[in-house]
């Protein structure tokens, strides 16, 4: 009888512990924070690599042409270029994070964004403009670096103009100043839709031919440096990396929210998007100066895949990897407002691809928008989408316990 007894209060407390377990378990389907967390970490490590290998093929295509100067390996260095800031502009969903590329000071910091995306870009201080531009933009330069004979142009002078004076339209590295000594300044009307005209006999007839080649191979190195750098940090065991993964979980999932937060409900919609509008007028519609890419006239791609990079964060995805995302945890503890989050994504996706798919480039749609509540094109009605995509991604953040200032 004793046995009995005994069997069966063994049996109770195995069961008392199962349903113990059970109750502590995480639900099935279900996803963890630290999930969360890593599977955007590997996100943000494939994107700078992939941003890497695009800089590295724009750098192998300069020396390309420096070797030898002709058109066909001028527009080539052109073209390796667009597709390079494919992968970077996705990338920009990581600022405002309190990450590598924003941190200055820290043990782990990379070069300032500032060095490698910075604009509008005076490109004045760089090569000759137009005489009529000068009275436009931020600031006005009695110099440029490459027809100052005086002037070495090697990697430390050209970081040391970088915001010349304190004026942060002096940007003289990264990937618009490439851009400028690729295209040059666009003086076109917007209605012509036609970027930068610079040919490639800058870099073989015409004055400081050379200097501007070597300013272009400086330019070119340094981007892919900082990029490497990017790639250093946030691969495993990485100096950034770790710090990231030793982050408390809440601290950790409030940076990385913070990023597309920041990005599509002001940066981009504001910034980037809403001032060209607003400053539109004067010789040949000037808020295209505004533009993100005005010398190229890439702007539309970058609109999108800042918003596309900012998608990516919220559900988890990029390219080939897909994992557990801020929309998962937000799912699991408020369906309803995860919902409303999806339905906000996609429309903001939905309205900025109507700007892509325009017939007509950014510079020109910009011209043709009113900066108020009538009027709306397509820039500003993806303006709205994108603010009121900010609204939903704080109202998430909130749901999980997460408060975004």
């Amino acid at each position: 009888m004793r046995k009995i007894i005994t069997s069966l209060a063994i049996c109770l407390v195995l069961v008392a512990c199962s349903n113990d377990d059970d109750n502590n378990a995480i639900p099935e389907n279900q996803v963890t924070k630290a999930e969360v967390l890593t599977n955007y970490a590997n996100i943000v490590y494939q994107s700078y690599l992939d941003s890497y290998n695009g800089a590295v093929s724009v750098q192998t295509a300069v020396n390309t042409f420096l070797a030898t100067k002709n058109e066909v390996n001028y527009n080539a260095i052109k073209t390796a270029w667009l597709a390079a800031r494919e992968p970077y502009g996705q990338t920009e969903a990581y600022r405002f994070a309190s990450g590598p590329i924003d941190e200055e000071g820290e043990p782990w910091s990379i070069a300032n964004e500032g060095q490698m995306n910075a604009w509008p870009l005076e490109e004045a201080i760089i090569d000759y403009v137009s005489e009529d531009s000068r009275v436009q933009g931020a600031g006005i330069f009695s110099f440029n670096i490459i027809s100052d004979a005086s002037i070495t142009i090697d990697e430390s002078s050209v970081i040391s103009f970088n915001e010349y004076e304190n004026n942060e339209s002096a940007v003289t590295t990264g990937w618009h100043a490439i851009e400028f000594l690729l295209w040059g300044q666009d003086n076109t009307n917007p209605a012509d839709d036609k970027p930068g005209v610079r040919t490639f006999t800058d870099y073989t007839t015409e004055a400081n031919a050379d200097r501007r080649g070597e300013y272009l191979k400086i330019a070119t190195d340094l981007l892919v440096k900082d990029l490497n750098d990017l790639v250093t940090t946030w691969n495993v065991g990485g100096a950034y990396r770790t710090v990231f993964n030793d982050l408390d979980e809440n601290t950790a999932l409030q940076q990385i929210i913070t990023g597309p937060f920041t990005m599509v409900g002001d940066e981009l919609s504001s910034e980037r998007m809403l001032a060209p509008v607003k400053n539109t007028g004067g010789l040949n519609g000037w808020g295209q100066e505004d533009e993100h890419s005005c010398f190229s006239d890439n702007t539309h791609r970058d609109i999108f895949t800042n918003a596309q990079g900012s998608y990516n964060v919220i559900f988890g995805k990029y390219d080939t990897i897909s994992g557990a995302s801020f929309y998962d945890l937000v799912k699991q503890a408020n369906p309803e407002q995860a919902q409303i989050l999806k339905n906000s994504a996609d429309e903001a996706m939905a309205k900025v691809a109507v700007i892509v798919n325009n017939d007509k480039p950014f510079d020109y749609l910009i011209t043709k928008e009113e900066a108020d509540d009538t009027n709306k094109g397509p820039v500003l009605q993806a303006v709205d989408a994108l603010m009121d995509l900010g609204n939903e991604i704080s109202a998430s953040a909130s749901a999980i316990g997460i408060n975004l200032n």
